[in-house]
């Protein structure tokens, strides 16, 4: 019984080291966005002085601004759909889900979960599966496609860690490239 306990403190630890992780990653990104708008903003009306433009490549400089705008537009997207994400895989998570042995999915239970995965990065706490049911087939069916759901939000939860690296990496180049624009 008491490495039950010790396996539980590590697992709340782990989660906590996580939880943290993530805040940092996500103020991290607030930030990113912050500054390349102030980058953008600040080097449109520095820029607009027709002392500084004779040593400007243009070209250069559009793109930089490409690279900022996708990093505030794809950040944007990233804040607000980790939140919905993990309060709908949360809410989810404490309805009746049924993971089968093998994963032998129907087309139809797929299918359900695909739009309710949808619909949960809409509205994530909607009460699909939440009553009581009719008959053991029809709960099983719903269980099952609720054990999908928070697969399938698990799946878009991990994608978008990813999507963070790609905001890191455009905001890289829109500096390098604003830089190569002045010089």
């Amino acid at each position: 019984m008491n490495t039950f306990n010790d396996l539980k403190e590590k697992f709340k630890e782990f989660d906590k080291k996580i939880i943290d992780s993530r805040k940092i990653s996500r103020e991290a990104i607030f930030r990113i966005i912050i500054l390349s708008a102030s980058i953008v903003g600040f080097s449109v009306s520095l820029f607009s002085i027709p002392a500084i433009q004779f040593g400007l490549d243009f070209e250069s400089l559009k793109y930089s601004w490409f690279f900022f705008l996708g990093v505030i537009i794809l950040g944007f997207f990233i804040l607000m759909f980790e939140g919905r994400v993990k309060y709908g895989k949360t809410w989810k998570g404490f309805q009746v889900s049924k993971i089968p042995q093998e994963y032998d999915y129907s087309l139809k239970e797929k299918i359900c979960a695909s739009l309710i995965t949808i619909i949960s990065l809409i509205y994530p706490a909607n009460l699909f599966f939440n009553r009581i049911y009719k008959n053991k087939k029809e709960e099983l069916f719903k269980s099952r496609v609720n054990g999908l759901v928070v697969q399938k939000l698990a799946n878009i939860e991990h994608q978008l860690i990813f999507l963070e690296n790609i905001v890191f990496i455009l905001f890289i180049c829109g500096l390098v490239l604003l830089l190569s624009s002045i010089i």
